[in-house]
């Protein structure tokens, strides 16, 4: 849309767009928006207003409409100036209340063969110039990507994460290397034992947002790996169980990770909403649950609510079965994806570390 014509009012600015409709904006937030350099700064975008500290006077001597800057431009009688770019006041034009981004929920997957491009690439592909663009398409798209033919070095793997964003610290570290033999090992993901499907990070406030794994050497038996998308659990519980859905929508599970020096815990429940109820977040792992109590029918709604999550995400066929080989890099969205592994004989060796989710959403903004 394009603006046709500014009609001032008590109440605001009413601007009128060519198509007809009309939209009222007050005083005080034209003031708060303004984007000239003194009241946004140019490089940091960062506000540099304030209309709190003392109360402007939102008296109005003229309203502009600069075609060839693209702006709206208000002058006060306190001599101040605010101009407001046309893009601002169009994506603003429909008023709504802030919302955390939720899942990509139209290329959901039951099973693997409902995915409906393999996210599959060669790490010289990735390298590329429009590498990074498809590499972050397919996890937006089916929560992971795997990619191949990648020199089977710490360094590889470390570079293609780099490439994306700063690798993000955590308790085990930031990027790592470790196997299975490991003497006092911190977690079952440094051993040889089966783990069940899960998300990292369900004791920490801000789980990780991507996790990347890469084996590095392989002298072993069993150890395939699983992924489980948990966004197509979600919207199924939603519509086939949602009084379920509903009670892991809404109690708080406590996550826990316990050592000599440590204890982390956080709660949040198995399906994050957003205000529009959409899913911005499956978190779930039943090796890390700390224990909690709630009054007795409701203790035994959750079990079977989390029951129904618990098999739905051990059904071998909704999952992605496949085997972690020395050149394959996998990369999987933690907030979505589950993963799980086989138990397994001999060594392994593996790298990788985690990304922030904001780093994620960041990059998928820009491409």
């Amino acid at each position: 849309m394009s603006i046709k014509s500014l009609k001032p009012q008590n109440d605001g600015l009413n601007i009128i767009w060519n198509d007809g409709s009309n939209e009222i904006f007050p005083w005080l937030w034209i003031r708060d928006h303004s984007e000239s350099e003194k009241d946004l700064h140019p490089d940091s975008k960062q506000r540099q207003i304030d209309v709190f500290s003392e109360t402007p006077q939102n008296s109005v001597i003229e309203t502009v409409i600069d075609q060839k800057s693209k702006k709206v431009v208000v002058r006060w009688t306190d001599l101040t100036e605010s101009s407001v770019s046309f893009n601002l006041l169009e994506s603003m034009a429909k008023t709504s209340n802030p919302n955390a981004e939720d899942l990509n929920n139209e290329t959901f997957w039951n099973c693997p063969s409902e995915i409906k491009t393999f996210p599959n690439m060669t790490y010289d592909d990735f390298m590329s110039d429009k590498g990074l663009k498809k590499w972050l398409m397919y996890i937006q798209e089916n929560g992971f990507v795997l990619v191949s033919e990648a020199p089977a070095t710490s360094q590889a793997t470390k570079d293609l994460m780099e490439r994306m964003a700063y690798v993000r610290n955590s308790i085990f570290g930031g990027f790592s290397v470790w196997d299975n033999k490991l003497d006092n090992p911190d977690d079952t993901a440094f051993t040889s034992l089966a783990i069940e499907p899960h998300t990292d990070g369900t004791y920490v406030h801000d789980a990780p947002g991507l996790q990347t794994l890469h084996c590095l050497k392989k002298d072993s038996v069993g150890g395939e790996n699983q992924l489980i998308d948990g966004l197509a659990i979600a919207e199924k519980m939603r519509k086939e169980y949602p009084e379920s859905f509903k009670i892991l929508s809404s109690i708080n599970i406590p996550g826990r990770y316990i050592k000599t020096d440590t204890y982390l815990e956080a709660k949040r429940p198995l399906f994050r909403l957003n205000d529009q109820g959409k899913v911005i977040q499956v978190s779930f792992n039943n090796h890390d649950r700390a224990p909690f109590r709630l009054d007795n029918d409701s203790m035994g709604q959750f079990y079977e609510a989390y029951k129904l999550f618990h098999n739905l995400a051990n059904d071998k066929s909704r999952q992605f079965e496949f085997m972690l080989e020395p050149g394959t890099i996998l990369t999987f969205d933690n907030w979505r994806v589950l993963h799980a592994r086989a138990s397994l004989t001999g060594y392994r060796q593996l790298c990788g570390g985690y990304h922030n989710r904001e780093d994620f959403e960041s990059r998928l903004r820009l491409i």
